[in-house]
């Protein structure tokens, strides 16, 4: 399962990215990528160590209530998508 983060700071570094989301997400974090760092649509992709769906969310809901240099991160686990709701 994938969690992905948006919203992160023009200002950080790929490092200064994985270094805060590790330290936040700890053990469930098992591997973080950082795409397009630098720039405006800067964005992280982490893959979580969880094998119940619904931990993606949980954990999707705290980091949006996480800040990166004074910005609120933005996040979705692979849970969402743009798919319509199965019924």
């Amino acid at each position: 399962m994938n969690l992905t983060v948006r919203n992160i700071p023009k200002s950080c570094t790929e490092q200064e990215v994985r270094d805060f989301l590790k330290k936040e997400l700890g053990h469930y974090a098992s591997g973080i990528e950082v795409h397009e760092v630098g720039t405006p649509t800067a964005y992280a992709v982490i893959e979580l160590d969880a094998s119940v769906p619904y931990v993606g969310e949980v954990i999707a809901r705290q980091v949006n209530a996480l800040h990166l240099n004074g910005v609120a991160l933005e996040a979705s686990s692979s849970l969402f998508s743009d798919e319509p709701p199965q019924r």
